[in-house]
């Protein structure tokens, strides 16, 4: 149980998290280093010795953790299953069994360590957060955005392992992977979905034309029903979600689990969540996207309940659950896109957020304007 200080301390860290980030001039974007490192290098496809659990590990971390594709257009290009700020690969992946650790090479799809990793009953995720690779002007912020990203992270291996013969079980450290049953009844596995980067003539816009209304109720419906193994079957987060130019829907605010229309709050909701967007709309026309999740969290009890890791828990279960919106999405032909540059107050009062609850991420999704232009990097 915390004390009163270090709950007004994590309240602190939460309000720091807010908008404000100025950039450094001449800072450097950190990404994934192109290097080849010193070691025993495995192709993944090379855990398929393993036999059936191996086969099933291989195909997760490939389609889960590695890029996917690659936009000549876009300035971010690693697209893998779960977004990362400015591609920056926040959160590195150490593949462990009882007889070794491996790290992740995602570029190169392969393991590196001091031999090659032999077959194992059980394998670890150990997930190792570097908000440094940030710009030095994310400043204080960069810290949550990792924690958002480990969430999103196991939220795509939850969503990947659905269709495989694997067990998932999330922790604060890492992911924990062991022989199972197929995908559960009627569950449909997000490892064929693509992500969209949501690119317009200028900036990020939405298809103005109307959202057909199954998309909508698709991207609410993995809000209520995250896969075995996610961070947010935790619960802990309050969620409401903004709906414009919908096709049956009014426009207004939604329970998304079920969705449900919030009548205290109906009409012009993506107009508040515009206004509480930090960023021009030259560069993001948020009132013109079709959906807006707001995730929001008691932070205060949270950490009164477990300490400082109870706001963790809660940005890792907010990150989780924007990753199963974004595959529900993607499989439904939208772009979708997670931000924390919003003016938190505006935003609650718009979505009529419990006095107590702290916004924690907001997920904007829509219908590209056009069919993007890419090149295939999965494995044939």
């Amino acid at each position: 149980m915390a004390n009163d200080d270090e709950v007004a301390l994590a309240l602190a860290a939460a309000y720091a998290h807010g908008p404000g980030k100025s950039p450094v001039p001449g800072a450097a974007v950190h990404r994934e280093p192109a290097r080849a490192e010193e070691g025993v290098r495995t192709p993944l496809h090379g855990l398929s010795a393993w036999g059936e659990f191996g086969a099933a590990l291989a195909r997760l971390l490939v389609s889960a953790l590695t890029p996917q594709r690659w936009e000549p257009y876009n300035p971010y290009n690693d697209h893998r299953a779960y977004p990362s700020p400015r591609a920056a690969f926040l959160v590195d992946v150490l593949v462990r069994t009882e007889r070794g650790r491996w790290r992740l090479d995602p570029v190169r799809r392969e393991l590196v360590g001091e031999s090659r990793p032999e077959p194992a009953g059980t394998v670890w995720l150990d997930l190792l957060r570097r908000p440094e690779r940030l710009r030095p002007g994310y400043g204080e912020l960069a810290d949550a955005l990792a924690e958002l990203e480990t969430g999103h992270l196991a939220g795509a291996v939850a969503d990947h392992a659905a269709g495989l013969p694997l067990t998932v079980a999330s922790g604060p450290a890492g992911i924990t992977l062991t022989p199972g049953m197929p995908a559960r009844p009627g569950h449909v596995s997000a490892g064929g979905a693509r992500r969209s980067a949501g690119l317009g003539p200028r900036g990020l816009s939405a298809d103005p034309r109307p959202l057909p209304g199954e998309a909508a109720r698709a991207f609410a419906a993995a809000v209520a029903d995250p896969p075995p193994g996610s961070p947010a079957a935790d619960g802990g987060v309050w969620c409401r979600l903004a709906v414009r130019n919908v096709m049956g829907l009014a426009d207004g605010w939604y329970v998304p689990a079920p969705l449900t229309a919030a009548t205290e709050r109906a009409g012009a909701a993506m107009s508040a969540v515009q206004a509480a967007y930090s960023y021009p709309r030259t560069q993001f026309d948020v009132g013109g996207s079709n959906l807006g999740l707001l995730i929001a969290g008691d932070v205060g009890s949270a950490v009164r309940a477990s300490g400082q890791d109870g706001y963790r828990a809660l940005l890792r279960a907010a990150g989780a659950l924007a990753q199963h919106a974004c595959s529900a999405g993607a499989a439904s032909g939208l772009f979708c896109r997670p931000v924390r540059a919003m003016r938190e107050g505006l935003l609650e009062a718009a979505a009529g957020a419990p006095a107590s609850y702290d916004a924690l991420y907001l997920v904007l999704a829509g219908r590209p304007r056009f069919t993007w232009f890419d090149y295939d990097l999965s494995p044939h």
